[in-house]
């Protein structure tokens, strides 16, 4: 998996952190989307024995991954009818991987703790069919915040080099803001281009929905890697560098990582970590 640690440090310290508000976990409900499991089977928890249980459940799950294969796992939280919280993980087939994506405009979305990956899930997947593509979340004023499943990273049409971004950087950006699920594939790409003598820059900022599509975008996830947006609403955006899109497809694939063979995983939610 491609920034695996990464993705076990983002679970434990969302888990942590839900534990160390109350026993009343209100986003991790089991009302919605649950996939393929059935969290009403699941062992019951209170907070220190999901506190106590959390380094077993991550050693299991690394056996568990491995063991299934090509996959798209999933690690869950969920807070049961009795309040309790319990721990499970979902093994499901690989989907179809896309090469290219196309976004529509969803407005300003309210969500329950915006920067976690899992309370989110069914409202976010009933909006994309209601929308017949990918939501492109907005903030109050307009500006675009995520794709219901997505980061964005984009390019703006002027971004041959720029000032502040050093002679001969191409300069990029991310999207500044916090209230969004902070992405891995996101950081990864960014780690690449603030490596000495990278020739491109990726920058925070909050781009309104008319500058994205004048942009080139890509939307990106630990699914799909990287993917160039086609089009947003009813607007073609510009095709992508090929060159640029290489360079940044293998610094993504430099980070594929065992799932088994690593160090044991720590508690530390320390997204810090960077895959040798």
């Amino acid at each position: 998996m491609r920034g695996f640690e990464r993705h076990l440090d983002r679970f434990a310290a969302t888990v942590l952190a839900a534990c160390d508000e109350s026993a009343d976990v209100p986003e991790c409900t089991v009302d919605g989307d649950s996939g393929d499991v059935d969290p009403i089977g699941l062992p019951a928890l209170g907070i220190p024995e999901t506190r106590a249980s959390l380094p077993d459940f991550m050693r299991d799950a690394r056996e568990r991954i491995a063991a299934y294969g090509r996959g798209f796992p999933r690690l869950e939280l969920w807070r049961l009818p009795s309040h309790e919280l319990a721990l499970d993980l979902g093994l499901r087939p690989l989907p179809q991987l896309m090469d290219t994506i196309r976004l529509r405009s969803a407005g300003a979305v309210r969500l329950v703790h915006p920067e976690r990956k899992g309370p989110n899930i069914a409202t976010l997947g009933a909006l994309n069919r209601e929308l017949g593509g990918e939501g492109l979340l907005q903030d109050e004023s307009g500006n675009a915040v995520e794709g219901a499943t997505t980061s964005l990273v984009y390019w703006p049409a002027a971004s041959g080099t720029e000032l502040g971004s050093g002679p001969g950087v191409a300069l990029g950006h991310v999207i500044a803001t916090a209230a969004r699920v902070p992405s891995i594939t996101e950081a990864l790409l960014r780690a690449a281009a603030e490596r000495s003598g990278a020739s491109y820059s990726l920058t925070p900022r909050s781009p309104s929905v008319p500058e994205l599509q004048g942009a080139e975008v890509w939307a990106v996830n630990a699914l799909h890697g990287i993917r160039p947006v086609t089009h947003i609403d009813d607007v073609t955006l510009p095709s992508p560098a090929p060159e640029r899109l290489a360079w940044f497809l293998a610094a993504l694939d430099r980070n594929w990582t065992p799932v088994l063979g690593g160090s044991d995983h720590t508690l530390a939610g320390d997204p810090a970590h960077v895959p040798a």
